[in-house]
């Protein structure tokens, strides 16, 4: 797999990319996640979107390369380990199950606003044995504390 993109309705404000199979893989958000623009926890992270209920273009890819465009609004790198299953990736509502070699990789995922106002949401796969977390570029949403939040719980 080298890049798949399909549309995906967004309820909630997030998208979330999980493991696949996972029992409970959506994440409950507290103030901090919500300043920081997402809520991790191992096998399950949740991204805060542009808004509430909207269509968005979502791209996933898997690339060696680090880069966010100019027209980048958004962008976060986090910690992501994928198991023999692959992921999943999509809302409360509805999912895609995405299958992606195993392994430890930097998540980075940006947002770019669209001409017709939508959001396009890119989930940048880069194979890494040691990825951080890390806001790269924030909009006016984020407004992350000085150390990452790196620990959710699920949401029932």
């Amino acid at each position: 797999m080298s890049e798949i993109t399909f549309e995906s309705d967004i309820f909630y404000s997030q998208l979330a990319v999980f493991q696949y199979g996972l029992e409970t893989p959506f994440n409950d958000w507290n103030d901090i996640h919500i300043n920081q623009g997402f809520a991790w926890r191992k096998g399950s992270v949740s991204f805060g979107t542009l808004s509430d209920d909207e269509e968005g273009k979502i791209t996933v890819r898997v690339t060696e390369k680090k880069e966010v465009d100019t027209d980048v609004i958004r962008a976060i790198v986090v910690p992501f380990q994928i198991g023999d299953k692959g992921i999943e990736i999509g809302s409360v509502m509805e999912t895609t199950a995405i299958d992606i070699e195993e392994g430890m990789y930097e998540l980075l995922f940006t947002v770019k606003r669209l001409e017709n106002g939508l959001g396009h949401y890119s989930f940048n796969f880069i194979k890494n044995n040691n990825p951080k977390a890390n806001i790269i570029k924030a909009d006016e949403e984020p407004n992350p504390p000085s150390a990452l939040l790196m620990k959710a719980e699920p949401a029932i």
